[in-house]
């Protein structure tokens, strides 16, 4: 009787060949990480903005309601135009007959600073605080598909004044101390490298 011993085939050896080739896998792509990112080089912002990441919460509240108005202001100035033919755009009771933050006195307008809105010419809209804490006083300039958002972020701010067949231009609110919020850096240069 011939005896041979047959070892076992419990899969040792094709294991820890699997395991080494993902563990050098893992590694090459650890090190090639680095150079499949994106790379961004910003553009200073200018002395009269500031990058929405750089606001108190209370702003950022106030921020956020304002993008949401906007998109309603837009789009009740686009049914105006296409119903009525008419370039009309909402005014201080209708956006609070509509319950659109930040334009109705509730428990969130009180928190904020008690801000007193006007509707000053065509798209824009300013609201003044009037309590010492609370978000600042704000303008909001509709005209174009992105808000336009501006604070007073300084104590030398002076309130918009806009006449109502007066042409409202940008320079304006620099002059006046007013800060612009930058969402997003649109000078941005990207280049990918993957």
């Amino acid at each position: 009787m011939i005896r041979q011993s047959v070892a076992s085939d419990n899969g040792g050896k094709e294991g820890k060949w699997v395991g080494g080739i993902i563990v050098a896998i893992l590694l090459v792509a650890a090190g090639l990480l680095p150079f499949h990112q994106d790379k961004t080089q910003s553009q200073p912002l200018d002395t009269y903005q500031v990058a929405v990441t750089e606001l108190s919460p209370d702003e950022l509240a106030m921020v956020a309601e304002l993008r949401l108005a906007h998109e309603e202001i837009r789009n009740i100035n686009q049914d105006n135009r296409e119903f009525d033919n008419q370039n009309r755009w909402p005014n201080m009771a209708e956006l609070s007959e509509l319950w659109l933050a930040p334009f109705i006195e509730d428990k969130s307008w009180e928190r904020k600073g008690r801000h007193q809105w006007q509707h000053l010419n065509g798209a824009i809209y300013q609201g003044i605080r009037r309590e010492k804490q609370g978000a600042s006083s704000v303008i909001l300039n509709s005209n174009s598909p992105e808000p336009d958002i501006w604070l007073a972020l300084s104590q030398d701010t002076t309130p918009l004044v806009i006449n109502k067949d007066a042409v409202f231009e940008t320079q304006q609110l620099i002059d006046n101390g007013w800060t612009q919020i930058v969402f997003h850096n649109d000078s941005n240069e990207q280049s990918q490298t993957h």
